[in-house]
């Protein structure tokens, strides 16, 4: 034997020690520093490539790297290449930023109860709807605003899921908002229907201008409602094959400037509904309050919300990356 293959196996035999001694020292140490190596070690294991075997033969030169780099570089998959590189140095991968293991997000989604003011259409307005606990506290306000003024807004807002293992992801900006608690619906049934027992209208002064969400008042008796006063509207009626303008005299006040002081807006001006069936985009706000360009994570996003269990476990994990553009979350 060589001197030079004495000190392979002497260089070997010094790592296995090592690493024997620091597994041995991961088992049967307790102390929060030992434990937060557990779980690095952990989330590690969980996003390594090697954990599976390959699916594709094992490059054979500097050339079928190169392709690989190339391919993934054609699919923007910067992650992706960095990781392949790694694991072809033998080396540690780009960090994944994922929250603390075990520990409750900042966030939550709160519950409200809501007013189901009278009408034909008062059994399809939800008992109650959720919202993130940050933005609450505005909305409440609002809803005080309008409840002051005489009107009342069904919010249509079910329980915020994050899809399960084999789910499709969020595939549209809508989707993506909407599992970070960003997207507020109307119920639909509150509008479009009967201008005269509706307590929302999609309406414009008779004398001209543009359709706007309007607020019906509904309680006259309400502290600020003598302050809206009855004016010349035209609303939107839709059946199930067409919609017409119908015009009446009666006290509405516009919502859009009571929710925008609440942090919901709408992307684009109403559009002008078809049939009940198709009523446009009136009822869907969106909230981007804190949402910076070039600089919010999908994943910070989630983190303040969802648990690093449900993250890891969900489809959601590929789009932690995502970064806000101001319209979407997207790949960088």
């Amino acid at each position: 034997m060589d001197n030079e293959t004495t000190n392979t196996s002497a260089t070997d035999s010094i790592e296995e020690n090592l690493a024997q001694a620091i597994i041995s020292i991961i088992e049967t140490t307790n102390s929060p520093a030992i434990q937060r190596a557990r779980e690095v070690i952990a989330h590690r294991l969980a996003i390594s490539g090697d954990i599976a075997p390959s699916r594709i033969p094992q490059p054979r030169n500097i050339t079928e790297i190169g392709g690989y780099i190339n391919l993934l570089t054609e699919y923007n998959e910067v992650d992706q290449r960095s990781r392949m590189i790694a694991a072809a140095l033998g080396i540690a991968g780009p960090h994944v930023n994922l929250p603390q293991p075990g520990s409750l997000p900042p966030l939550a989604f709160a519950e409200r109860s809501q007013i189901r003011p009278d009408g034909p259409q008062q059994a399809t307005f939800p008992l109650s709807f959720v919202m993130r606990t940050d933005f609450i506290s505005a909305f409440d306000t609002a809803l005080d605003t309008i409840t002051a003024m005489g009107g009342a807004v069904p919010i249509l807002s079910n329980r915020h899921l994050l899809p399960v293992s084999g789910a499709p992801l969020p595939a549209s900006s809508d989707a993506q908002l909407d599992l970070i608690g960003r997207l507020l619906t109307i119920s639909p049934t509150a509008a479009l229907r009967d201008h005269t027992t509706d307590p929302i209208s999609l309406s414009r002064p008779a004398a001209g201008g543009t359709f706007q969400v309007m607020v019906r008042v509904i309680d006259d008796g309400a502290a600020n409602a003598g302050t809206v006063p009855d004016l010349d509207w035209t609303s939107w009626e839709c059946d199930n094959t067409q919609c017409t303008e119908v015009d009446s005299t009666d006290a509405r006040f516009e919502l859009t400037p009571i929710f925008n002081t609440a942090g919901w807006y709408q992307t684009t001006v109403p559009d002008d509904p078809t049939t009940i069936n198709e009523p446009g985009n009136w009822n869907l706000w969106r909230n981007i309050t804190g949402l910076v360009p070039g600089t919010t994570r999908f994943g910070s996003e989630l983190q303040l919300l969802y648990s690093a269990e449900q993250i890891v476990a969900s489809p959601v994990f590929d789009q932690l990356d995502f970064i806000w553009t101001g319209t979407e979350f997207a790949a960088e």
